[in-house]
């Protein structure tokens, strides 16, 4: 077991293993809850739930990063996975869709790293994406 994480209403607990899995646990009795989540490939280095307790967020060596519906069927279809293509590094989303660019200094482990992953809390910094150029007018991002 690589990562454990409390549910934010302490009832249940999630785990990341070199097994490549994910599993959750009741808190209480310290059973396992379902099956195992699958979809990673190498071994799961974070796990952590989101603040409202409905989605796990996990890390994996396999350099993706996958968001888990805490209470759905427990396998590959239910996460979402996300992966940073360090050679041209766009951060890749569901169906290849690329999602944002990160630069070359920052796709650096000391910056960035597949294996760790952050959930940030209500009330915690938050990004501003209100003027963001994307999609198909990214090329306007210098335009006043």
């Amino acid at each position: 077991v690589n990562s454990v994480s409390f549910s934010p209403d302490g009832t249940r607990i999630v785990t990341g293993s070199d097994d490549n899995t994910v599993r959750l646990w009741d808190a209480g009795t310290g059973e396992p809850v379902g099956e195992p989540l699958r979809g990673h490939t190498d071994l799961v280095r974070s796990a952590s739930f989101s603040p409202d307790g409905t989605r796990i967020v996990t890390g994996s060596n396999d350099h993706t990063v996958r968001l888990w519906d805490s209470g759905a069927s427990h396998d590959d279809r239910s996460s979402t996975p996300f992966l940073l293509n360090h050679d041209s590094g766009w951060m890749v989303g569901p169906k290849r869709r690329l999602l944002f660019w990160v630069p070359p200094a920052s796709r650096t482990p000391l910056y960035y790293s597949p294996t760790t992953t952050l959930v940030i809390p209500r009330g915690g910094p938050e990004l501003d994406l209100s003027r963001m150029a994307h999609g198909q007018h990214w090329q306007k991002c210098r335009e006043e």
